[in-house]
């Protein structure tokens, strides 16, 4: 293995050589592990100038020849200081990171820079996805530049804005039938199923898991780097959807690293949110072995999650669709952000947390906007419950529209 990097497997702690594997060879789930004190150095004379996300940061990223570097541009999102959506909670030093901003519209084009150059590297051409629609979007588009073959299962009542996203790149599209009650095991199998099923035929799994494929979560720690970068120093709190979960253990991670490299002198405390539906796994549901419990199931990065947030001192907070659909309100007709609903969900974490009066007005919080609302323009139709829409009207010129 190299002096910089290798992998090591989460539960025993031993270490293996950077490579085309992606579990274990005990099925372990594997973690990209870096060399903080000698990876300092050139991180630190990076990190904080312009450019693209391996030459900001490839110190500690998985080790690859530059010509394998892929990019559309994604990364250097803007993070935008909030002013009538931090004045309605009496905050300060709110920040907006947003990551709808990038080229396929959502953060997991930071995951697919990162996972497709590794495994360019190591001559792969053909890539699969089981996905809520984001991932195969983001898969659709990378593969699409580098005319490498791309096939990505969706359910069928994925946002028609994702699937026709997916076909225009050209992929191949499958769908599959919609999570619901007693389906929840079925689906589940579907994500878990991906890695066995790529390896028997050569192709490499994208799911944005860290126990599918950890070279994809890396890419996600890249926001931590940029939001510190921004401000100077890392913020005193972060909110952001739970979602899959590796969102946050990604974001942990960042932050983790970036204390080790002692360029930042502490860990924000990370807080998530997550939908109270089916989608959502109870604290109490979970345990080692992933349980199922009925329509419950945690997702495949939640136990990393979960240990993310506890670790920061954070929170976790269970949203409904009404509070998720507020925060997307808010964030559209206060600050001209517009948000799809995954999105919001730590938008909705943070609305809440702030009429509780659980957080600090002058502490400096950043809160992330993984995806942009143009993937699912349906949903903005319930913006009206808090904010009028306006209905456009049919007029023949300037005179007659009353202005």
């Amino acid at each position: 293995m190299t002096d910089r990097a290798w992998l090591t497997e989460i539960k025993t702690g031993k270490k293996f050589e950077l490579g085309p594997m992606f579990r274990s060879p005990g099925d372990g789930e594997l973690s990209v592990t870096f060399d903080l004190g000698a990876a300092a150095d050139e991180f630190a004379g990076n990190w904080k100038k312009p450019g693209t996300l391996w030459e900001r940061f490839g110190a500690v990223m998985a080790p690859l020849e530059k010509q394998h570097a892929v990019t559309l541009g994604e990364g250097n999102t803007p993070l935008v200081r909030s002013r009538r959506f931090a004045e309605k909670l009496g905050l300060k030093n709110l920040f907006f990171k947003l990551e709808n901003c990038n080229p396929t519209g959502s953060f997991k084009d930071r995951q697919m820079a990162s996972a497709i150059s590794t495994g360019r590297s190591w001559g792969r051409t053909r890539y699969a996805t089981v996905s809520s629609g984001n991932v195969g979007n983001a898969l659709s588009a990378y593969c699409a530049a580098l005319g490498y073959d791309a096939y990505v299962w969706v359910a069928s009542d994925t946002a028609e804005g994702k699937r026709r996203q997916i076909s225009v790149y050209g992929a191949q599209l499958f769908l599959f039938p919609p999570a619901g009650p007693g389906r929840m095991r079925e689906q589940l199998r579907l994500f878990r199923g991906l890695g066995p099923f790529c390896a028997e035929r050569g192709i490499v799994p994208m799911i944005s898991a860290r126990p599918v494929n950890p070279f994809m979560v890396e890419g996600t720690k890249t926001m931590s780097f940029e939001i510190a970068a921004t401000l100077g120093q890392a913020p005193d709190e972060v909110f952001a959807t739970v979602g899959g979960g590796g969102l946050i253990g990604g974001l942990h991670k960042g932050f983790k690293e970036l204390v080790g490299m002692e360029q930042a002198k502490r860990m924000p405390r990370i807080n998530g949110a997550q939908r109270n539906d089916r989608y959502f796994a109870p604290i109490e549901h979970i345990t080692d072995d992933k349980c199922v419990n009925g329509d419950y199931f945690l997702p495949l990065d939640g136990e990393w999650a979960w240990e993310s947030i506890q670790d920061s001192k954070g929170t976790i907070a269970s949203v409904d669709m009404p509070a998720i659909t507020e925060a997307q309100a808010w964030l559209a007709n206060l600050e001209g952000i517009f948000a799809e609903p995954t999105s919001a969900y730590g938008v909705a974490g943070l609305i809440e947390a702030g009429r509780a009066g659980r957080i600090d007005p002058d502490a400096t919080i950043v809160c992330i906007v993984t995806g942009n609302g143009l993937k699912d323009l349906a949903a903005a139709d319930k913006f009206a419950e808090f904010f009028p829409l306006h209905q456009p009207k049919t007029v023949n010129g300037l005179s007659d529209s009353g202005l």
